[in-house]
């Protein structure tokens, strides 16, 4: 008799709509959707701690949080104005991360929930 895994359950990742100036001249108020795709278990060790995928806009893009071994979070962007700026200007922000920092500002940094023990 073989016995059958039940299938994992895939991990549960948040959508979120921030409305940001959008993509055109007018810069009109538009809605991106900012999608988790990977959060580290380990939050406080340094390395990647979170990515999110950025649509709503021209293109998708993909924005990581990435913890440094002091403590400091260096945000990244793969849209084309923080590729361009970022070059020149080591703390420059695109709007993209700007909007993902303003939520955390407003709700409070991510918190790790540890599982109860029964």
């Amino acid at each position: 008799m073989v016995k059958k895994q039940a299938p994992e359950a895939p991990e549960r990742y948040a959508i979120v709509t921030v409305v940001l100036p959008g993509p055109d001249r007018k810069r009109a108020p538009a809605p991106y959707l900012f999608r988790v795709t990977y959060r580290n278990p380990d939050p406080d060790e340094p390395g990647c701690l979170m990515t999110w995928v950025v649509s709503g806009g021209r293109e998708e893009y993909q924005i990581a949080a990435e913890r440094t071994a002091d403590g400091y979070v260096n945000w990244h962007c793969t849209c084309p104005d923080a590729v361009y700026h970022g070059e020149h200007r080591h703390a420059y922000c695109c709007k993209h991360v700007h909007g993902l920092q303003a939520l955390f500002d407003t709700i409070g940094p991510p918190v790790r929930r540890e599982r109860s023990v029964a």
